[in-house]
């Protein structure tokens, strides 16, 4: 009686064992799923095509690596052709409807900070890149995957004038062509107040709308 309860136990238990490694498996086969947004279409398209590519080739590699974890990666990436608030609402998508387990930041400044806002909403972590305008980053769970530093508008400007400065024949006058991009326009700023600083006469200050492709 009491080795027939024993066994009977055993089965039960060796039932559940299998059971729960099935669950284990069956957990450790589902895709580990990045939401993300592009310019896929519109101005900034040319560039985020290639943001495109590059993340493609990387999901790629990785998965024939084993993945994340023994995890497959999928990249679910949708087009916000180049509008912020397009952005805004492809990743309240990205975490409502198609339920992805992490967020990836898209292209440029505008979108970059629409999704920031999404992230904070639901309290996800925001994993970005190309964001020109650091200070404007106000959440606490956004890590941008690049060196371009606190204060990129007097930084990067001053590295480019030292290498021209480094020369044989340093620059003394300055043609500003710029867009108007909202980050663009920061950057110009801070480089218009560099080249001030170092005596640099600016002959020319020209400023084009954001998706203009006129420039006869």
């Amino acid at each position: 009686m009491n080795h027939a309860h024993l066994s009977r136990r055993s089965a039960v238990a060796a039932t559940l064992l299998g059971l729960s490694s099935l669950a284990l498996a069956q957990a450790a086969a589902q895709p580990i799923r990045i939401g993300s947004t592009l310019a896929l279409t519109g101005p900034l398209s040319a560039t985020a095509q290639i943001h495109k590519l590059v993340g493609e080739i990387y999901v790629e590699q990785a998965n024939k690596r084993g993945g994340w974890l023994g995890r497959p990666i999928e990249w679910v990436v949708k087009d916000d052709q180049s509008k912020p608030d397009l952005a805004r609402t492809l990743y309240e998508q990205l975490v409502t409807a198609d339920k992805v387990d992490l967020l990836m930041g898209p292209y440029a400044t505008g979108a970059i900070l629409s999704a920031m806002g999404v992230a904070q909403r639901y309290n996800k972590v925001l994993v970005h890149h190309t964001l020109g305008i650091p200070s404007l980053a106000k959440y606490d769970l956004q890590f941008p995957a690049w060196s371009l530093g606190t204060d990129p508008a007097t930084t990067v400007p001053n590295t480019v004038f030292d290498a021209l400065a480094a020369g044989p024949k340093p620059p003394k006058t300055v043609a500003v062509v710029t867009s108007k991009f909202p980050s663009i326009q920061f950057m110009t700023a801070g480089a218009r107040e560099v080249m001030k600083k170092r005596g640099l006469n600016e002959v020319l200050f020209l400023e084009w709308d954001f998706g203009n492709r006129d420039f006869g």
